[in-house]
């Protein structure tokens, strides 16, 4: 079954009004609430009831062509040939509302291969409006990524999106001012976007591009994003403490009466950031195995982020503490599989879900103090990888530690060129890491 995240506009209203342009009875209630915001919702009822009685007919004449959202969703369905489960996402207006509740009571012409869940008291997104510029970057895209997340299976209590391959999102309909960052959205967690061109059965789905991010700059710049992203009341004086993450970040910043929080694009950046750990990988080491091979060594990894921070978590994440406990590791534990590296913070992993992978391995690790009932305690997370050479399918298992260990032992150890890649950090990890995140001392 697909997730299909579908912006409602008022296409319905105006198809209708284009289709019976004497009806003024419609006309003058359309007028009445087309701008108007969804908290007026109870000041509206005989309009809405009316535009609703009106609509409903319209759908039953038309069936898919009275409106834009029903059009391309039917024609989604139609290429995808599965089952769908549409999310219409409502403005906070009244019109936009009204046409998602009635999206849903005759989602009966797309099919019985298509369901709609929406509930219009509880579903609007608020500040999603474009009277207000302030509150639409504030509040209105902030609660519509956090939708989103929801809607997709988001951690419970963890506000990053927890992106589903069964997700995909339908730009046809909403406010065109949700465009660029719905793009941006959809390529960084490479989800698919669908748009039915105008008023014809041509769908377009968007492609993904092989986007190059530097995510580098905004793992050194994490501790700034994260104040940021709680808000920063003295603008100036933060600004001066900070010259030059503060210029590295300029996209990912908004500034209203000398108050900073995070831009739209700063939050989905942020959020994605938050739910994955860098890794650092040996560019010829990895393509020297083809695309199936590939695919378990970054199962192997993800595995090795897993068990790290299993061995990790409870009290290590505190000066040298980490490495010093991985160095303590018998060397026929799998994350010190035949020894340390001499000399070196560095491991050989043995991967027991595909025992034919070893990674030679090092880790950053981030410490924090948190409060638990009144007490400070160690915390932390593991933060990225180093993956210094890799071993995949057959290879020589009596040869390749000593070799390891000859080439990255010593002092001139070998020149290698490194690409870095984000990985999705497990829900069952993230949901620990979350909880000590929110348990933080705020540092002064």
């Amino acid at each position: 079954m697909i997730t299909l995240v579908t912006p409602v506009g008022t296409s319905l209203f105006t198809n209708y009004l284009d289709n019976k342009p004497n009806d003024f009875t419609f006309a003058r209630g359309y007028e009445a609430i087309k701008k108007s915001p969804a908290s007026e919702w109870n000041n509206y009822n005989l309009e809405i009831e009316g535009l609703r009685i009106s609509s409903l007919n319209f759908i039953a004449t038309f069936g898919v062509k009275a409106s834009a959202e029903l059009q391309s969703i039917a024609n989604i369905q139609s290429q995808l040939n599965d089952d769908i489960k549409v999310h219409p996402i409502a403005s906070d207006t009244i019109a936009s509302r009204l046409a998602a509740e009635i999206l849903k009571e005759k989602s009966g012409v797309l099919g019985g291969n298509v369901t709609v869940e929406f509930n219009g008291a509880n579903d609007v997104i608020k500040g999603l409006q474009i009277e207000n510029r302030k509150v639409f970057s504030q509040e209105g895209m902030t609660n519509l990524i956090r939708k989103i997340d929801s809607i997709s299976g988001g951690v419970l209590g963890v506000q990053t999106l927890a992106i589903t391959k069964d997700l995909a999102i339908n730009i046809t309909g909403g406010y065109k001012a949700t465009l660029p960052y719905l793009t941006i959205l959809a390529q960084l967690e490479r989800i698919p976007l669908y748009y039915n061109f105008e008023d014809t059965d041509e769908l377009i789905k968007i492609p993904q591009a092989p986007l190059v991010i530097d995510w580098t700059s905004i793992e050194r710049n994490s501790d700034v994003l994260r104040q940021i992203d709680e808000g920063i009341g003295n603008w100036e004086t933060f600004q001066r403490e900070h010259v030059q993450a503060i210029r590295d970040l300029e996209a990912f910043i908004e500034i209203y009466d000398e108050v900073a929080f995070l831009s739209p694009i700063g939050e989905i950046f942020w959020n994605h950031y938050q739910r994955h750990f860098l890794v650092k990988f040996p560019v010829a080491s990895y393509h020297r195995y083809g695309s199936g091979e590939r695919r378990l060594i970054d199962k192997a990894i993800e595995e090795l982020y897993r068990r790290l921070d299993t061995a990790l978590r409870p009290d290590y994440f505190a000066s040298e503490k980490c490495y010093k406990h991985i160095h303590s590791l018998g060397s026929d534990n799998d994350l010190n599989h035949g020894g340390q590296i001499p000399g070196q913070d560095i491991f050989i992993f043995k991967s027991t879900d595909n025992d034919q992978i070893r990674l030679l391995y090092s880790f950053q690790a981030k410490a924090y103090r948190i409060e638990v009932n009144e007490q400070e305690a160690n915390a932390g997370e593991i933060i990225g990888l180093t993956i210094f050479d890799l071993y995949c399918g057959d290879f020589n298992h009596g040869a390749y530690i000593n070799d390891w260990k000859n080439k990255f032992g010593g002092r001139d150890k070998p020149e290698i060129e490194f690409v870095t890649r984000t990985f999705k950090i497990p829900h069952v990890v993230l949901a620990d890491i979350s909880k000590t995140r929110d348990l933080k001392i705020r540092t002064v």
